[in-house]
């Protein structure tokens, strides 16, 4: 049910292009809801089977590339940060999302075929102006999901005791 919520969600990107970025974080949430109620087994293949559908049915690639190489399967590797030092867990999740967010320009353009032009559309700044804004974006994303954890934990708790 999950996948297919994904599936339709992110359809609307290409109705709504505004929703580009914030579609992938809200189907991002859902497996992650998936992943706490069933456990991180069926969070994973509720993630990979929509991200394969998502890939072969939306029309609009860059906002299932995000969700794919990011938004997708971050709720669920997110805790695996948390047990680690503060320093090395920020480098972590850094590096993880700046690789993400380079691949999905790049996959992008080479392999889907997108326009490059919004890439060069302050000049020579550009990608690292784009970067420091999806970085933004991310550690607000990643203290959102700290944040409501133990919400997202407790109805998972919830719905569980009612299955």
């Amino acid at each position: 049910m999950c996948t297919a919520l994904t599936v339709v969600l992110m359809a609307v990107t290409a109705v709504l292009p505004v929703l580009v970025y914030v579609l992938p974080i809200i189907t991002g949430v859902l497996v992650w809801f998936v992943s706490e109620i069933c456990g991180k087994k069926y969070g994973v293949l509720t993630y990979a089977s929509s991200c394969v559908l998502l890939l072969l049915l939306i029309t609009d690639k860059e906002s299932a590339l995000t969700y794919a190489l990011v938004f997708g399967y971050y709720p669920i590797i997110r805790e695996s940060f948390a047990r680690m030092p503060k320093l090395l867990s920020l480098g972590l999740k850094l590096l993880v999302f700046n690789a993400a967010a380079v691949l999905i320009g790049v996959a992008g353009v080479y392999i889907f075929g997108m326009s490059g032009e919004e890439y060069s559309e302050f000049g020579k700044l550009t990608i690292p102006i784009l970067l420091v804004l999806a970085n933004t974006v991310f550690f607000i994303y990643d203290r959102a999901l700290a944040k409501y954890q133990i919400l997202v934990h407790n109805i998972a708790e919830r719905v569980k005791k009612k299955i």
